[in-house]
């Protein structure tokens, strides 16, 4: 069986506030079309390394690759527009206007006619609006949202919202998906949902996700590979059954003393 490509990689990346190292020479990889848990205790730059890859922090050093290309060297509209999606641990989403306009602000955010050809709301522009709201029809059913298409985000459940955050990040028709906290709120049956949506992203989608999550069940179910972080730096990186007994782990979580 072939290999799976590194479509991700990370190469010694150090991130310093003042004079601390959120993220101290961290370097790992990620194949396409697989699930990369990132675990670590609160604090330890799970976050901050998400944040480098979406383009909202840059690096002090070291090297982010995505696909072969220096994400480094790109913005973040030019980041998202590679490929590169995300949810956010805090939701991000526009809480007075609807379901479908949220999904629908995602859809437009990929790649479409130029700013001339909208102008004018010709041939091209109508089938690409076209294709955006079947899109979003489509992810409505997928995630369960077609019977509150039209209600206000700020009025539903937070587990919904959650929902509505997931189809806009897959709206955006990503190759790579970054999940910052998904599970977080949710009770034990929504947490099985969003692990089965998770796993069909991967398989259905063949899109890669990166996970960030404190649902350690959750991760070593789902993952295909772990990557664990602890005050900054690379402590674990491997399959789910050999990081969650890794000595080093478990000293990280449980502050296990020598």
């Amino acid at each position: 069986m072939v290999a799976p490509a590194t479509q991700l990689r990370l190469r010694d990346v150090t991130v310093q506030f003042g004079g601390i190292k959120a993220l101290d020479e961290v370097s790992f990889d990620v194949e396409r079309a697989t699930i990369c848990g990132l675990i670590g205790p609160n604090g330890a730059g799970k976050t901050t390394c998400f944040n480098c890859i979406s383009g909202v922090y840059r690096p002090r050093s070291g090297a982010i690759e995505f696909e072969g290309r220096d994400l480094l060297a790109m913005r973040r509209h030019e980041i998202a527009n590679r490929g590169v999606g995300r949810t956010f641990q805090n939701l991000a989403l526009f809480p007075s206007m609807s379901v479908v306009r949220n999904v629908l602000v995602g859809a437009h955010g990929a790649t479409g006619p130029g700013f001339i050809a909208s102008m004018f709301n010709g041939p091209a522009v109508q089938r690409a609006e076209l294709a955006l709201r079947q899109r979003v029809e489509m992810l409505l059913h997928r995630f369960g949202l077609e019977s509150m298409a039209h209600a206000p985000v700020s009025t539903l459940p937070f587990a919904v919202q959650k929902r509505v955050e997931l189809a806009r990040a897959m709206a955006s028709q990503p190759s790579l998906l970054i999940l910052d906290e998904p599970a977080a709120g949710l009770n034990h049956e929504e947490v099985e949902h969003l692990a089965r949506q998770i796993q069909e992203i991967r398989d259905r989608d063949q899109i890669t996700v990166l996970l960030v999550e404190h649902h350690m069940n959750l991760v070593m179910r789902v993952s295909d590979k772990v990557v664990v972080l602890d005050f900054g730096r690379k402590i674990a990186d491997g399959l789910p059954q050999v990081v969650r007994n890794d000595p080093n782990v478990i000293r990280a979580y449980l502050g296990v003393q020598e």
